[in-house]
């Protein structure tokens, strides 16, 4: 890819760095390159911290009365993979994500690429410019999710995680059934029970997926 890339990411992101290097390895997925100080895997993992530092700081601003495990649920909500993927998706910058030519035909597992490409790009900002830029770059990327925060919904597993505690005092059962397919498209089968429960299962392209979907007919069936 032509190095101008840099300066177009740059002029979306409203942000001049001091050091591109910076910049070229958020772009960089490590189907490009597995060393690790190359590709963009230690600045998602930094990028991750930072995001939500700034967020959590900026919603115990915003809901000063909110006890704990509400500010958790929108903290939750704010900064996980899918709402990450929406803000690259919404800046239309998967275009500049620089992927091995197989990793590029597989458009199931770009929302996850997304995700970590904008922890990649936060991480780049605060080892680039610290954390006080850090800080505004994720406010004014997050700032119509902030105003929706008031919002939150709660996703399957938690609910039903929730209910077992308060009445049976312990976690759901989840156990993986099965775990098909090729590496690129996966396909897990997993089963979750709580104290009196039928068995209900669910069927995903991540673990994570399966619980949701497994966790979401158990919901059902308890009529919650």
């Amino acid at each position: 890819m032509d190095k101008n890339y840099l300066t177009k990411v740059e002029k979306i992101l409203n942000i001049k760095f001091k050091n591109t290097n910076f910049l070229e390895k958020a772009l960089t997925h490590k189907s490009i390159t597995k060393i690790s100080a190359s590709n963009n895997e230690r600045l998602e993992f930094i990028g991750d911290r930072v995001l939500g530092l700034v967020i959590a700081t900026k919603l115990s601003i915003l809901y000063p009365e909110d006890v704990e495990g509400s500010l958790d649920k929108k903290l939750a909500s704010l900064v996980n993979k899918d709402t990450c993927s929406q803000i690259i998706e919404k800046l239309n910058l998967g275009k500049y994500i620089l992927l091995s030519s197989s990793q590029q035909k597989n458009k199931i597992g770009h929302k996850k690429i997304y995700g970590d490409l904008c922890e990649s790009l936060i991480g780049a900002v605060y080892l680039d410019k610290g954390f006080s830029e850090a800080n505004k770059f994720v406010l004014s990327l997050w700032r119509e999710n902030l105003k929706r925060s008031t919002i939150v919904e709660v996703d399957s597993k938690t609910q039903l995680q929730e209910y077992s505690l308060k009445f049976f005092k312990v976690l759901p059962i989840y156990k993986n059934l099965s775990n098909k397919g090729p590496s690129h498209k996966p396909s897990f089968k997993i089963s979750v029970k709580i104290t009196n429960s039928k068995l209900c299962t669910g069927e995903g392209t991540s673990k994570k997926k399966a619980e949701q979907l497994a966790a979401s007919k158990l919901l059902k069936t308890l009529n919650l």
